[in-house]
């Protein structure tokens, strides 16, 4: 039986990947730019730019944050620790494209600006990179305790190194032996 902290220290990383890979995808949605621009034909129209058209790079961090979920939970040792370690450089990047462009927000502009919207949407990557930063560093940290997916199924040598009564019980079973009967 695994380890109740390790499970449950799964379970928080997995949910930081999965919230910071969906607050990354709405903030790409999200507007991050506005301006109003005198056009010949039409006059002053007002363009919006989202996140994925100021930093391109929103989107791809997203998908990296949901194609961590599946390492962490099939990887174990060291190959968890390089994920938890990409996924923080990944965290830092989010939170680096998020204050690109902010200072703009602060200045003077005309009336009708969406200052809001565009501080939700740059503060949204923001948080984001926080939460992929935090599931970095309980990966890199915990990663001996998480528990592994198919870690029941390994080598026979593998198997002679952990001596859990309750997992040779178990064991037994699934190989069809009685472990109540004594030989």
């Amino acid at each position: 039986m695994p380890d109740r902290s390790g499970v449950r220290l799964l379970w928080t990383v997995l949910a930081l990947l999965l919230l910071g890979a969906g607050a990354l995808w709405l903030s790409s949605r999200l507007t991050w730019s506005w301006s109003r621009q005198p056009t010949p034909l039409r006059g002053v129209q007002v363009v919006s730019v989202n996140g994925a058209g100021v930093s391109s790079a929103l989107v791809p961090l997203a998908v990296l944050a949901l194609t961590a979920v599946a390492a962490v939970l099939a990887i174990g040792g060291w190959g968890r620790r390089l994920v938890g370690l990409l996924v923080g450089v990944a965290g830092l990047a989010a939170v680096w494209a998020g204050t690109s462009g902010l200072s703009a927000v602060f200045g003077p502009h005309p009336v009708g600006y969406p200052r809001l919207q565009i501080l939700f949407g740059h503060g949204l990557a923001m948080l984001a990179g926080v939460l992929l930063v935090v599931a970095a560093v309980l990966v890199v940290r915990g990663a001996a305790r998480l528990p592994r997916m198919g870690a029941g199924y390994q080598t026979p040598s593998a198997a002679k190194r952990r001596r859990d009564p309750d997992t040779e019980l178990w064991q037994a079973l699934s190989e069809g032996h009685d472990p109540t009967a004594h030989e």
